[in-house]
């Protein structure tokens, strides 16, 4: 009666613990890399948050810079500001083109106490120079003739 439960197939059935060894080596080789990967993307996702933030800073400052109607000091200004809680100093350079009235416009932005820049902007800003006077008190722009 038991004899017929030992037949050669029913001595087969399953895997055995070599087989199981193997198979989880070869999944475990196969999750490494995918390990990684995921790693990389984490890392690289940060990476570009960092730089979009340093972006926004540097658009900012830029937009501050242009929009004044007076001239920028010529040198460096310098000065922090914080997105979503991280802190970013910026440096913002002018220095005037010619004589045609422009000015270049440097703006760099790196995390506080890193050397590296994280984003660099330029722009040239028209400046006027004596061609309009404003009378904020009757809204009206008289234009002067050099």
């Amino acid at each position: 009666m038991f004899a017929s439960d030992e037949t050669p197939a029913h001595k087969e059935a399953g895997f055995s613990l070599v087989e199981t060894v193997a198979a989880m080596g070869i999944l475990a080789l196969a999750a490494i890399p995918l390990l990684q990967i995921s790693t990389d993307a984490t890392r690289n996702s940060q990476y570009l948050e960092k730089r979009l933030l340093a972006r926004t800073v540097a658009e900012n400052v830029m937009a501050r810079a242009i929009s004044d109607p007076l001239a920028q000091t010529s040198g460096v200004e310098s000065g922090t500001e914080t997105q979503l809680g991280r802190s970013f100093e910026w440096l913002l350079t002018a220095t005037p083109v010619a004589n045609n009235g422009l000015q270049a416009v440097t703006v760099e932005v790196r995390f506080v106490g890193e050397e590296q820049p994280l984003i660099s902007l330029e722009a040239l800003k028209l400046v006027a120079q004596n061609a309009l006077s404003l009378d904020l008190s009757a809204n009206t722009v008289q234009r002067s003739d050099p």
